[in-house]
């Protein structure tokens, strides 16, 4: 079983994981060797180039070293690799993995052990021997334990004694061994972590900036929020200071800091915050920034190559030329690094057969991973894997729970996908309503949706209209009852979206013919009224994502390839089943946010 675990996408972020030679006792040449290879080949990838090694021949060699070799270290690795891959039964092996290597004194081994243990088991006696591996190595001063002790400690959880006053101290001890994570774990602790009698913004402020100046992307990323919007920080009023800020990140990305030099790439890619708009060198940070492992860097930078870049296409320069394989491999690096959106690109390459060779069940097997991860889209693709059996076994049931997530949470194609379900009998819906009144409630919300791109809104409208065409939004048991002056309200609003679509143009004059020129009139206005309310809720929701900060940290996912979802051709045709929703448009995915660092974690 264990060999299934180890293609290439799940195994490309070892760097990512926490390899690094420096903090481990005398590693052997071998493992130290394969550890350079694989920093290469993300050195390689960043660069839109082929490895000398591949990823996957580097794991090969390390699973070697750990299991024949006895190597502690890679024993180590094999136990992060594992871990990180999220497969079935894969913890338990990474487990396995971790204590061969902690029985040996391999420090993280011994930490990350002993925290899975701690943390998750049931068994009283595991626990207790999970705290005691963890306190064995935070007792000869490796800090991720030290801070893995004190959040215990902290909580008063795995049967330890709720302590403050220790938890402070242990993470003291790291933090003023230059342990980064520590520093910011202690801004937090004072911001009122550790408890409303030690809270002090003043300590929290200055340990925030001390991790942030030590590197620590966490504290970068709050310090950046905090620096470029003005907001408060505890009881503190922070002014906002976007000259203080670029200092700051200019100096860390001089330094070489990997969060550091992917904010100044974002920075200098818009010309945000005073700094000019250069990309040229927004393209070297966002490389320099991949090749240190910053996961938001490698999804940017996936995404130009993806589409590569073409700025003046009147001139004979390409600045980026499009390069799929190169954006998969990075992707690919963001994803083992926990980006939802990353994992979800993976899959929208095997879906389409870009770079790779199409393979659904890998697709389904990644957009199931994000969905699990709470990503939206990856949620709509779960919901349509299910429904159409790609992939996967066909399943209604578990189609319709993904789409009324996604329409819960607002997302367009959820919603449009839900009204499909409910008109084809596949989702009944309140009980004091019809299937096709349902159905009209998730068309009308995808319609006025602020981020549902044209071909989706236009759908919408149209299976809208069509509904009203038909006369089925009667109560139930009531004969059906055809209201052509609303059906001609909804296809005129589909029809002015794409005025060049002469069918859409038809299926209006054809209604028009069933109205009098009174009834032709109101549904006009009806149909304008309705046409600015909506542009009134895009400019609302536009409104709220122009600060610096959220403009900085967009990321865009590489565009699905799915089929659209069927047009009824009359008012009078229905699909008989579900057709697949439309693919959402790339800029419907941006997530603002502030400096938000994903995939940052203890």
């Amino acid at each position: 079983m264990l060999s299934t675990l180890f293609s290439l996408q799940l195994t490309a972020m070892v760097s990512a994981l926490g390899l690094n030679t420096d903090e481990w006792v005398k590693p052997s040449s071998a493992m130290v060797a394969q550890v350079q290879a694989i920093s290469d080949a993300m050195a390689a990838a960043a660069r839109g180039e082929q490895p000398k090694t591949s990823l996957q021949e580097s794991i090969n060699a390390i699973k070697d070293l750990a299991d024949k070799g006895n190597d502690k270290d890679a024993q180590f690795a094999m136990g992060l690799i594992l871990q990180q891959s999220n497969q079935s039964g894969a913890l338990e092996q990474a487990l396995d993995y971790y204590k061969k290597a902690a029985d040996s004194g391999q420090l993280h081994a011994m930490n990350n052990w002993g925290f899975i243990s701690a943390a998750s088991s049931q068994d009283e006696g595991k626990v207790k021997e999970g705290i005691a591996s963890i306190k064995a190595a935070a007792d000869k001063g490796f800090n991720p334990a030290r801070r893995n002790m004190a959040a215990f400690i902290l909580r008063g959880a795995a049967g330890q004694k709720q302590d403050p006053a220790a938890a402070l101290k242990l993470l003291e001890d790291a933090a003023n061994d230059k342990d980064d994570q520590a520093q910011f774990e202690l801004a937090q602790f004072y911001l009122g972590g550790g408890g409303e009698s030690l809270k002090n913004d003043d300590k929290a402020w200055d340990w925030l900036n001390k991790a942030a100046d030590s590197g620590n992307p966490n504290a970068l990323a709050a310090l950046g929020s905090v620096l470029f919007d003005g907001k408060k920080f505890g009881s503190k009023e922070i002014k906002a200071d976007e000259k203080k800020a670029v200092e700051k990140f200019t100096k860390l990305a001089d330094q070489g800091v990997p969060a550091g030099l992917r904010i100044m790439a974002e920075l200098h890619q818009e010309g945000l915050a005073g700094v000019s708009k250069d990309f040229t060198k927004a393209l070297s940070y966002f490389v320099k920034a991949a090749q240190g492992n910053d996961s938001v860097a490698q999804v940017r930078l996936a995404s130009i190559y993806n589409d590569g870049i073409d700025l003046d296409p009147a001139d004979s320069k390409v600045e980026v030329a499009p390069n799929p394989a190169a954006a998969l491999e990075l992707y690919r690096l963001a994803a083992q690094n926990g980006v939802p959106l990353a994992i979800y690109n993976v899959g929208t390459f095997y879906e389409a057969g870009r770079a790779v060779d199409r393979d659904m069940q890998k697709a389904f097997a990644y957009f199931l991973q994000s969905a699990v991860d709470g990503f939206l889209l990856g949620m709509q693709k779960a919901g349509v894997y299910y429904l159409n059996g790609a992939g996967t076994l066909r399943d209604p049931v578990a189609a319709t729970s993904w789409f009324t997530r996604t329409a819960a949470a607002g997302l367009p194609e959820g919603l449009l996908s839900l009204g499909l379900m409910a008109e084809n009998g596949l989702f009944m819906g309140a009980a004091d309503t019809t299937p096709f009144r349902t159905a009209a409630d998730q068309y009308q919300k995808a319609a006025d949706a602020p981020s549902a791109a044209d071909a989706l809104r236009v759908e919408a409208l149209l299976r809208l209209g069509n509904l009203y065409a038909r006369g089925l939004m009667v109560p139930a048991g009531s004969q059906a009852q055809p209201e052509p002056d609303k059906a001609y309200t909804y296809f005129k609003q589909a029809s002015d979206i794409v005025p060049a679509n002469t069918q859409l143009k038809a299926i209006v004059d054809d209604t028009a013919k069933q109205l009098t020129e009174d009834q032709r009139t109101k549904a006009n206005a009806a149909a304008e009224q309705m046409k600015k309310d909506r542009e009134a809720k895009k400019q609302t929701a536009a409104a709220g994502q122009t600060s610096p900060a959220a403009a900085a940290t967009a990321a865009n996912p590489a565009p699905a390839a799915t089929t659209p979802a069927a047009t009824p051709s009359s008012p009078d045709t229905a699909p008989a089943t579900p057709a697949s929703p439309t693919t959402p448009a790339a800029d419907s995915a941006k997530k603002p946010g502030g400096f938000r660092i994903p995939g940052i974690g203890r």
